[in-house]
């Protein structure tokens, strides 16, 4: 097939997608300006929402610090409750190949709420400290609020620290089953660089799975960084909200590109 014929195949499939893209495109800018319309005319609401947060740290703190403890202990109790079923069907050996894919599946969903749990854990505590040089500037000592901020603040590092523990524990537990299931799979979570070791360890076939799921991924957050930049540039329009916000999806944006084409050209050189 010559390079013209081909040419001409690229325009007519582009032809048959470019009407519903511009039709999209105009539907997303009216929308982002309604969005921005709104997110202006709202303005009073929005000051007092910030103006809240920061004057009333120690208060969202202490809400903050009890939903950490709370939901932290909730997704203890679930994921723990996984992994204990997953090893029960898996002493069950008569029943073991009917059970294999189950337990498998099992225990990706596990692990995907384990690692979401930690990261909303990382984020609620985020939270607890928010604008902490204010709060700690305007401290009015022995006062029942001041009294209660100390409490949640401490209390919100120990349970973050210590279901850091917990939870890698669980994971441990899942790497263990798997390693038990896949005796050729390799590598330890001690290990600084178990995640390569663990690829190294799969087949073509959870190779070829792994670089879907990837691709997949790598759009998904694509669109995520999109949609939240965007978001990001209709409230800095309304709300003080500094360029960290920008930074922030801007780097893990880039991260990602730049991860993403380095190590497709890597991939590339080994076939």
């Amino acid at each position: 097939m010559n390079d013209e014929k081909r040419l001409e195949e690229i325009k007519k499939e582009d032809s048959k997608r470019k009407p519903l893209f511009y039709i999209i495109l105009t539907i997303g800018c009216i929308l982002g300006g309604l969005t921005g319309y709104i997110v202006a005319s709202r303005q009073e609401l929005i000051d007092a929402v910030f103006a809240f947060l920061r004057y009333n740290a120690r208060i969202s703190g202490i809400i903050f610090a009890a939903i950490l403890i709370v939901f932290g202990l909730v997704m203890y109790v679930i994921c723990l409750t996984r992994i204990i079923s997953s090893k029960k069907l898996w002493a069950k050996e008569a029943e073991r190949d009917d059970n294999w894919d189950k337990i498998e599946k099992d225990l990706c969903v596990t692990n995907t709420l384990t690692t979401a749990s930690l990261i909303t854990i990382y984020f609620l505590y985020g939270c607890v400290t928010y604008n902490l040089k204010t709060t700690l500037s305007t401290v009015k000592e022995g006062t029942v609020i001041q009294i209660a901020f100390n409490i949640a603040f401490c209390a919100g590092l120990i349970f973050m620290i210590l279901y850091m523990f917990l939870f890698f524990g669980i994971q441990r537990k899942i790497i263990e089953q798997e390693k038990i299931m896949n005796p050729e799979k390799k590598g330890s979570l001690y290990d600084f660089r178990f995640s390569k070791k663990w690829y190294e360890s799969f087949d073509e076939a959870e190779r070829k799975q792994v670089g879907i799921a990837s691709f997949k991924a790598y759009s998904i957050v694509n669109y995520t960084c999109l949609v939240t930049m965007v978001v990001l540039i209709f409230l800095g329009m309304a709300c003080e909200i500094t360029i960290v916000p920008y930074l922030v999806v801007s780097v893990i944006w880039l991260t990602q590109i730049i991860a993403f084409g380095v190590e497709s050209r890597k991939v590339m050189g080994k076939f």
